[in-house]
């Protein structure tokens, strides 16, 4: 698994004093249907939400932690912008004074923000509790959301995270279909007459549970029914109330190992992924080196440091295939409408771009065939692993001769040279 949800924020965090520190759920969130909001009044320090897992958590399969926060007061560690909260765990198997602690930054005011803490170090096999805390007596208003335990694997993760949004799209006049009670173990389904079901359909009951194959569908006009042949056979039975929905299952086709003649019968309707291209995209690149999961150690504020992504594309094609032009077109439709510069795709929390774009000319494709949607996914590769170093708040840089006169006009004495300076430069932290 690339990412697993550890806490969604769709129920309140405990407060340790719910008269200083003010722990709610609110709409305003970047996915699911709630966040975390967090009211810290003056005098607020030392005060805690909380949460323990229903069992203890293993996320010994990932290195890091993401957390989205939207804060009233920025919060860089400085005099004037001190953290404002802490992200904390214990596990069932800590040693007598191990602790897994993160400051939260807030780099700008009333912007969501994701962070990452890297996990990597850390016993993390059996968490049983969370906590934020609060550092500051400094009164502050911060929403948080989606809180996931994450394991990079960047193509893959790009791939996965496009299956599951195209998995299940609606197919209009096959959706929630009354079916008539059948027994477990039965091989047939029979609903009210509809010529758009067939042969090769993939239906779902009740839109949950296993998904079956139709491998017959008999229309009687007389009975006005049309009777399903499937495989496997029911699991268990259907009762009054149930419905059967014929769904699109996705395909992700690795040519030329996977032909469609290797993999057997397709389903029909479905929709074919081939990952045409990636490659690196320079456009989009940067060399600033990432900092993140900011943590006091010994007393000193660390940080951990990473070489800057390498930013790459990954171009997709989809291909809706139906026999039912209906179904085809309204498939179409559904990829246009979840896709697109103007929503992205969401994968591992982070918002990845996507632009669609042009067939290829009609010249070098077969005519009869609808051209396939082609996808561009901004993806990025990290080139790695974190390493943990002192937090300089503040750096200075002078450059020149080192028997240059001192300006007078600057604001302190200048540093006495010793034996390892270089010369024409003193770097002060």
């Amino acid at each position: 698994m690339a990412s697993a949800l550890v806490h969604g924020f769709e129920q309140a965090w405990p407060s340790s004093d719910p008269a200083l520190l003010d722990s709610t759920v609110t709409a305003f969130r970047v996915q699911g249907t709630g966040g975390l909001q967090l009211t810290a009044r003056a005098g607020a320090a030392g005060t805690a939400a909380h949460f323990a897992p229903p069992t203890p958590l293993d996320l010994g399969a990932y290195d890091e932690l993401r957390l989205w926060t939207y804060a009233s007061r920025p919060a860089d560690g400085t005099p004037a912008a001190p953290f404002l909260l802490e992200l904390s765990y214990q596990d069932a198997f800590d040693t007598p004074g191990e602790e897994h602690r993160w400051l939260v930054p807030v780099n700008d005011r009333r912007t969501w923000e994701q962070h990452r803490f890297g996990i990597a170090g850390d016993r993390r096999s059996q968490i049983t509790w969370f906590s934020l805390r609060v550092l500051t007596n400094v009164p502050f208003e911060i929403y948080l959301d989606e809180l996931l335990a994450v394991h990079e694997q960047s193509l893959s993760d790009v791939e996965a995270a496009l299956a599951g949004l195209l998995d299940g799209l609606p197919l209009p006049g096959v959706t929630a279909l009354p079916v008539h009670p059948a027994a477990a173990g039965a091989g047939t389904l029979v609903v009210g007459l509809n010529r758009a079901l067939y042969a090769g359909n993939r239906i779902a009951i009740d839109g949950a549970g296993g998904r079956h194959s139709v491998t017959e569908a008999v229309h009687d006009e007389v009975a006005g029914t049309t009777t399903l042949t499937i495989q496997p056979a029911l699991t268990a039975a259907t009762g009054p109330g149930a419905s059967v929905t014929v769904t699109a299952p996705v395909v992700v086709e690795e040519a030329p190992f996977t032909e469609v003649t290797d993999v057997g019968e397709l389903p029909d309707p479905v929709l074919l992924i081939t990952l045409t291209d990636q490659r690196e995209d320079p456009e989009r690149g940067w060399n600033i080196r990432q900092r993140d999961s900011f943590r006091v150690r010994d007393g000193l504020t660390v940080c951990s440091l990473r070489p800057p992504p390498r930013p790459v594309l990954a171009e997709y094609q989809i291909l809706p295939a139906a026999s039912h032009r209906g179904h085809s077109l309204a498939l179409r439709t559904e990829i246009l409408r979840l896709i697109g510069v103007d929503t992205g795709l969401r994968v591992n929390g982070t918002v990845l771009p996507v632009q669609t774009l042009l067939p290829p000319p009609l010249d070098i494709r077969a005519r009869a065939v609808p051209a396939p949607i082609y996808l561009h996914i901004g993806a990025r590769i990290e080139q790695g692993a974190r390493a943990e170093v002192p937090w300089a708040r503040q750096g200075q840089v002078l450059s020149g001769p080192l028997d240059t006169p001192w300006d007078p006009s600057g604001p302190e004495s200048p540093p006495v040279p010793g034996p390892d300076d270089q010369e024409g430069i003193v770097l002060r932290i």
